[in-house]
């Protein structure tokens, strides 16, 4: 497994932003977040043992670095993306993902928007796989009540 950090940035970079974007809403603050994200891949990758694929590794520092603007902002996380026409089909879904706490919303995104499995999950979040999986279980039991609520 030997990545240069050019071809991480090339292949990796526009998938990061977007990870970041949808959690934090905010292009100015995803775009520092991503950089921050790549300055740690840079710093470390000759650390990297290919425990997992490069993809987790690097959604996981994002996750870290999130948790690290929000840490240092002290401020709640929002979700309140903008509607275009690339999201219509999903605005029920999207509208109802937005009144979930944070925790539930980054675990869904990754499980369903990402496709991640468990394992990966469990990797980025730092947790063991039975809890990704009681995470799961109890943030589709609050979007489940969510929709139906309205």
């Amino acid at each position: 497994m030997n990545f240069s950090f050019g071809e991480i940035v090339e292949n990796y970079y526009d998938d990061i932003y977007k990870f970041v974007f949808l959690m934090v809403k905010d292009k100015n603050d995803a775009a520092d977040i991503t950089q921050e994200t790549f300055l740690m891949v840079e710093r470390y990758l000759k650390s990297f043992k290919g425990e997992s694929s490069v993809k987790t590794w690097l959604y996981r520092i994002a996750s870290n670095e999130i948790k690290k603007f929000y840490k240092r902002q002290k401020r709640a996380l929002k979700y309140k993306p903008k509607r275009n026409e690339d999201t219509r089909d999903y605005s029920d879904l999207k509208d109802a993902m937005e009144k979930l706490d944070k925790d539930s919303y980054e675990i869904l995104f990754l499980r369903y928007f990402k496709r991640m499995s468990e394992k990966e999950i469990a990797f980025i979040l730092n947790i063991p796989e039975g809890t990704v999986k009681s995470r799961l279980f109890n943030a589709k039991e609050k979007l489940r009540k969510v929709m139906e609520n309205g």
